[in-house]
């Protein structure tokens, strides 16, 4: 297991990890990409980034690539194609997941998604088996308040993840797990990873934390109760999620999304990096 946070692709955000101690990334990608599947010397392109990485000891773990509703009719064929595509470049680099949305049908309760969701992600799990690459589904609701309402995600609860893996039991689908969702929905992150740990694919290491006395004054439907934040400054056991995740098996890397943070953002942001990264160092060797 090792520490890493989400980036482009940016020798100088790669020095910057490589200096402060991380080992790992999760790359976001898309079509503007250079070395994305399609464009003029492609394959070259990855093969060069990806060396940049290897040289400076730092893994990617997961593309991050289809942050998108794939339930969109308007969109549905250039969704698929960049599923297809980020698993071809994952295949191509050597990295063992991509990870996106599982999209929504919406203006409708979650779990009339599902038909859409088994049309859709049974054919990419089976592109993705015959790549040997896994897909993982961040569960972050994209609605107001933290809430599945009117988010493009209906996948973002533990109730949608066992009908959806019910529907589609390919293991190439899975979790990129973040703990920040749950604490927001108040649910037991280390709850989760019993039931589910052998679906995570991925880990997000971002948390979020409740400010109960405006909570208790004006309730979940208001903006400051519920704040996403780095690791370690929220309300998540990360020793005992990380605990967990070694007993249930898990096998890739954490990986911060920062940025979601109100106070270290934008310039503060390499700030609160280093600090999660102090943070969880306490719990995991870097191997």
């Amino acid at each position: 297991m090792r520490l890493g946070f989400m980036m482009a692709f940016d020798r100088e955000r790669i020095e910057f990890a490589k200096k402060v101690g991380f080992k790992s990334c999760e790359l976001r990608v898309g079509p503007t990409d250079v070395f994305y599947p399609g464009r003029k010397d492609w394959k070259k392109k990855a093969m060069d980034m990806k060396s940049f990485y290897d040289e400076n000891d730092i893994r990617i773990s997961c593309l991050a690539g289809f942050y998108v509703n794939h339930m969109d009719p308007q969109k549905a064929k250039e969704h698929r194609e960049l599923v297809r595509n980020v698993i071809i470049l994952a295949e191509e680099i050597s990295v063992p997941v991509a990870a996106g949305f599982s999209g929504r049908v919406m203006g409708r309760e979650l779990a009339d998604s599902l038909p859409q969701y088994k049309k859709i992600w049974s054919a990419h799990a089976e592109f993705a088996e015959d790549h040997g690459v896994k897909i993982a589904f961040e569960h972050c609701p994209m609605g107001r308040f933290h809430t599945p309402c009117s988010g493009i995600n209906f996948m973002t609860t533990p109730e949608m993840w066992e009908k959806a893996f019910n529907e589609v039991p390919s293991e190439a689908l899975g979790l990129e797990w973040d703990p920040s969702h749950l604490i927001c929905q108040f649910i037991d992150p280390v709850a989760t990873l019993r039931k589910f740990g052998k679906r995570v694919h991925h880990v997000h290491a971002k948390d979020a934390h409740v400010n109960r006395d405006i909570l208790s004054e004006y309730g979940q439907w208001y903006n400051g109760s519920i704040e996403h934040c780095f690791a370690g400054l929220g309300d998540t056991d990360w020793g005992l999620c990380i605990k967990e995740l070694h007993r249930q098996g898990y096998e890739n890397d954490l990986n911060i999304e920062g940025w979601h943070d109100q106070v270290y953002s934008k310039t503060r942001e390499d700030e609160g990096l280093i600090n999660s990264f102090k943070y969880l160092s306490r719990f995991v060797v870097q191997n």
